[in-house]
């Protein structure tokens, strides 16, 4: 009876630890609004901040009287100013526009940014809504990718966890042997 609940209580420890780090990995993302002439733009990025790689956004479009603008041409594009590109030699090439596709809801555009270095960013969305091609630009920070110190600490409380359990039951055989 005693191993059954020593049994359910670790497993049931166990599924909590799993549980609470897969909850704290995830994030609702932060919303950034602007307006252009009467048009409502919003930036939404999939995580509270921003890292260096590829990031998933998504711009939500509102015309003058809130509703959503259907089948908007929406290209977007990266630009790290004062990045000194002339300074170090290199093509002063443009940056590439990256065409959103429409999202899952009305108004809704999503895509893929790739972001080379931290840093401060300005996104800058073209669209055209009501026959009109208008522009938003949207400043951002760029953070270094690393680890997600909550996930690796969940995990290694796991296995904390099971190195204990392996431990203390081994010590219980070799006293119930002896």
């Amino acid at each position: 009876m005693k191993k059954k609940l020593i049994k359910n209580v670790v497993l049931g420890l166990l599924f909590v630890l799993a549980l609470s780090t897969t909850a704290l990995a995830d994030s609702d993302g932060t919303k950034i609004e602007k307006n252009v002439d009467g048009i409502k733009a919003d930036l939404i990025l999939s995580s509270d901040t921003l890292k260096t790689g590829d990031n998933e956004l998504t711009i939500k479009l509102y015309d003058t009287k809130g509703q959503p603008i259907e089948n908007a041409n929406v290209k977007v594009t990266a630009d790290m100013p004062g990045n000194n590109m002339d300074d170090m030699k290199m093509n002063n090439s443009k940056p590439e526009a990256i065409d959103f596709k429409p999202g899952h809801e009305k108004g809704e555009y999503t895509g893929t940014v790739n972001f080379s270095d931290k840093g401060n960013w300005t996104i800058k969305t073209d669209f055209t809504a009501a026959n009109q091609e208008k522009m938003a630009d949207f400043d951002v920070k760029v953070s270094s990718s690393g680890p997600n110190w909550f996930v690796i600490g969940g995990f290694l409380g796991l296995v904390a966890l099971i190195i204990i359990i392996a431990a203390v039951s081994k010590s219980k055989k070799k006293a119930s042997a002896a």
